[in-house]
């Protein structure tokens, strides 16, 4: 989106300057060689479509700096005015905006660790309305989704881009990269990996419930009951969520420690 304001900035200011020799194409060329072809090749299109120039690009004559800022400055659309309609190039954007922004939408920005409850208390306060609610949509038992947070973050002190749940990015960009330790042919060994981050802790965990839901290996996890705990957490086992042999023991472990439900109020 700002990729498409700024060429026509610029080519505002070129035609402004009497300078036409470059048509929408040629000035996304030499703005912006770092993006790829394609990107360029779209941006340009677009604005051939949207904001047509009403001339023929021409062969570079040299001019003076003097002569320039003077056609500058003597051209009337430079001249201070009240504006009491949008302008053409005010239009053209306004045009380009939606289709701009679908195809290139804006990267987020980078979510706040800060905002992640710590410690076993804060992080039950604070996310076990969350687990309830994605727990009684997946069908399975609240207390399940509850360790997991757990165990992934460390009950919150172990946590980067909102991450709770611990999920890869698997291809999907936006991810933040994160070293940590996978188990594998046996063996514990530390790697750096893609995960996906989240606006805020609660986005993980609705997140989390999406994710489940949109793979075909966790449908066993999510038919095991929530009346059914044990059979939930083979099931996860199984399903290869954690490369870790006792991921489904620990998570066990922390659900034994877990408040019963009337506790949590």
């Amino acid at each position: 989106m700002q990729t498409a304001k700024f060429v026509q900035m610029a080519m505002a200011m070129k035609v402004a300057a009497d300078d036409k020799t470059m048509g929408w194409a040629d000035l996304v060329q030499s703005m912006y060689r770092g993006i790829s072809i394609d990107r360029r090749s779209l941006i340009s299109q677009l604005l051939e479509v949207i904001d047509p120039l009403d001339f023929v690009p021409q062969p570079k004559t040299q001019k003076s700096s003097q002569e320039m800022g003077q056609a500058i400055y003597d051209r009337p659309e430079f001249i201070v005015a009240p504006v009491t309609e949008p302008t053409a190039d005010d239009q053209s954007a306004s045009a380009l905006e939606p289709v701009l922004a679908d195809t290139f939408p804006e990267p987020r920005s980078k979510p706040q660790s800060s905002k992640v409850a710590e410690g076993k208390e804060a992080f039950l306060a604070a996310y076990t309305p969350v687990a309830k609610e994605i727990a009684e949509d997946l069908g399975v038992s609240y207390k399940v989704v509850l360790a997991q947070a757990a165990l992934e973050s460390g009950w919150g002190k172990s946590v980067k881009g909102n991450k709770l749940m611990g999920i890869k990015s698997h291809g999907e960009e936006g991810g933040v990269n994160i070293v940590t330790h996978e188990v594998v042919n046996g063996k514990k060994v530390k790697i750096t990996d893609s995960f996906r981050q989240y606006d805020t802790p609660e986005d993980s965990i609705r997140g989390y419930g999406k994710f489940l839901k949109a793979n075909s290996r966790y449908r066993h996890f999510l038919r095991a009951g929530a009346g059914n705990e044990d059979a939930q957490l083979s099931a996860l086992q199984t399903s290869g969520y954690a490369t870790d042999p006792m991921y489904s023991q620990k998570l066990k472990n922390i659900m034994n420690g877990l408040p019963d439900e009337e506790g949590q109020g």
